[in-house]
């Protein structure tokens, strides 16, 4: 099924792509935003409406949260909104540009930052991350690919666990968001190469878009006899 979801999905259909080949609307809940061409559209799959789901019903007042690969910032405009003390970054500079007009259009104030990664951020602990990351192994060439390509070998998510550990505490709370259609099993072999693991909260079946699963990210803890406290994707 995999392999049908993938020969569908991507290379994206024609239509999907003069779609996103001009300025788009969109909208969640009391948020209107503009998405430009070249950057993530909240609205074509269903992994981003499935995150901001769970964040809205999250406590994030007077909390301090980091989206990285904010795309158009719709996620960090709903944590602002909540009452969270917001940074948002992405590598695009498309992107960064998409997020301050769409913060400006819905009269919110966050950071946004322009990295790949953690690369430009100080390190500082976060009490919430949000990830909704490329995950399709191939290399981005373009500008408007990093938010779908991870790279041949999955380089963004070795980039990331060998980056995450400045950012967070004991009490951060690090959720991503990912398809069926991604390898898993990689992603966390890579997870587990790093000190980190996957615990599965939620799971949604979407049409034409696989399951879509929230995995909250850990550090791996061992008890006295070296075995992890915890399951790996479970």
């Amino acid at each position: 099924m995999k392999g049908v979801f993938r020969k569908i999905l991507l290379p994206l259909p024609s239509l999907v792509r003069w779609y996103l080949s001009r300025k788009r609307v969109y909208r969640f809940r009391d948020l209107t935003i503009e998405v430009f061409p070249g950057v993530f559209h909240p609205g074509i799959f269903y992994s981003t409406t499935f995150l901001l789901q769970f964040v809205e019903k999250q406590v994030l007042r007077n909390s301090t949260v980091l989206e990285v690969g904010a795309g158009s910032g719709i996620i960090s405009l709903m944590a602002t909104r909540m009452g969270a003390s917001v940074t948002a970054t992405d590598i695009s500079n498309k992107a960064i540009q998409n997020i301050h007009q769409n913060a400006k259009a819905n009269k919110v104030t966050l950071s946004v930052v322009q990295s790949d990664l953690f690369e430009r951020l100080p390190p500082q602990k976060f009490d919430w991350i949000f990830i909704n990351p490329p995950y399709y192994p191939r290399q981005p060439i373009k500008e408007e690919e990093f938010a779908w390509f991870c790279g041949e070998h999955h380089e963004y998510f070795m980039n990331f666990f060998e980056g995450l550990a400045p950012f967070i505490s004991s009490h951060t709370q690090t959720i991503m968001v990912l398809s069926e259609v991604c390898d898993l099993g990689r992603i966390l072999e890579i997870a587990v190469s790093h000190g980190f693991e996957l615990i599965k909260i939620l799971e949604k079946k979407v049409l034409m878009d696989g399951k879509n699963y929230l995995f909250q990210i850990k550090p791996i803890v061992l008890n006295q006899g070296g075995a992890s406290t915890h399951t790996v994707g479970k």
